[in-house]
């Protein structure tokens, strides 16, 4: 579940992509098309202009860069594929875990897929704890426990 913005320069053939997990963490950057020049490197990395949260993009980078670059932002992928692929656990009954999913509100949805990383964490420290299957996840609305790890 990644954020992704894709900036283009207005004045080279510079394409950057830049994805953040729903945390806003920066999980990935990739030149896309071109090569940074030393210019491009001294201003976002040694003058500190690189984004490393995703409220950088937002407070910085879209108001204040619009002159040089024309950024497109991605919406956060709440398909069922994008779940099925996060939880991992392709055991069961697809359909029925897919009619779940659907059936859950935008929020459920963004509440689940935040869910997932720290339930897998959560399991890392109790490993005689199997795994639920996803059907059971999503019809036991185990995404809103708290998974807290003792220590």
């Amino acid at each position: 579940m990644l954020t992704t913005y894709t900036v283009k320069s207005k004045n080279t053939n510079n394409v950057w992509e830049f994805k953040y997990d729903l945390n806003g963490n920066l999980k990935a950057f990739n030149v896309l098309e071109g090569v940074l020049s030393k210019k491009q490197v001294e201003w976002l990395f040694r003058q500190g202009k690189f984004p490393m949260e995703e409220i950088d993009v937002k407070e910085n980078w879209i108001p204040n860069l619009k002159q040089n670059f024309e950024i497109i932002i991605g919406e956060v992928d709440l398909s069922f594929d994008a779940f099925w692929n996060a939880y991992n656990k392709k055991v069961g009954k697809r359909k029925m875990a897919e009619n779940l999913w659907n059936r859950l509100s935008k929020a459920e949805k963004l509440l689940v897929m935040l869910s997932i990383p720290r339930y897998k964490n959560y399991l890392k420290y109790y490993p005689k704890q199997d795994m639920m299957y996803a059907t059971t996840y999503l019809n036991q609305e185990a995404y809103k426990n708290d998974y807290k790890v003792a220590g």
